[in-house]
């Protein structure tokens, strides 16, 4: 029985986003950009029921979901488990300095990301079993709930291998999801079975000419 559900979100456009640096874990929050995409996301939402918020401990991904929790009366709870990758070395160089400094270690994460350790810092292989331990976590303590999660580009993109069946190898396959877009998955909270029913849904952004694209050397 697909009892509960989680409401993945991808936090709304961050200063890295702005300014093409890398932050991983570095604590960005919103631009005023962001701050409208999810205000957007939360309108789009407001009507859809929410019953438990989590969020990443990182400014910009929690702010998005609060932004959006906001409307439903809740409070955001905070999980590091939600965290984007660990850039090591890389977190808050711009992509172009990595490209140049990095070059072999870049190629990597541009070709064969699920194969991708950051200099210093975390495999992608590595965020997904975090990013997949605390999913389900939270899924067997919400139970029949629906669940707001705030997170970031690369959690959303490794647990879609998941749902979709790819090994993580495959992730270079799967595009960028939107920021502020909107990711519906529902679980069976006993055998952590699940269905995708939404996944990069971001038509509530597109009315409102409020997508961001991800430069191409991301």
């Amino acid at each position: 029985m697909l009892d509960t559900k989680i409401i993945m979100v991808r936090h709304a456009q961050g200063d890295g986003n702005l300014k093409g640096e890398f932050h991983g874990q570095y604590p960005s929050d919103l631009t005023p950009l962001g701050i409208t995409q999810a205000e957007c996301t939360a309108e789009f939402l407001k009507d859809y029921p929410i019953d438990v918020a989590f969020a990443s401990d990182i400014p910009r991904a929690y702010s998005t979901a609060k932004i959006i929790a906001e409307k439903h009366g809740l409070s955001v709870a905070k999980d590091e488990g939600l965290r984007e990758i660990c850039g090591g070395v890389w977190e808050t160089m711009k992509f172009d300095d990595i490209v140049v400094k990095y070059p072999k270690e870049y190629d990597v994460w541009k070709h064969d990301l699920g194969n991708c350790t950051c200099p210093g810092g975390e495999s992608v292989r590595h965020l997904q079993e975090r990013v997949r331990k605390t999913i389900e976590r939270l899924v067997k303590e919400n139970a029949g709930k629906n669940i707001l999660i705030g997170t970031h580009a690369t959690p959303v993109r490794s647990m879609a291998c998941i749902w979709k069946g790819l090994d993580i190898s495959e992730i270079v396959n799967l595009p960028w999801v939107p920021n502020a877009s909107v990711c519906i998955v529902k679980y069976d909270s006993e055998t952590l079975e699940f269905e995708i029913e939404e996944y990069a849904l971001c038509e509530h952004l597109l009315k409102k000419n409020l997508i961001t694209e991800l430069p191409k050397n991301i």
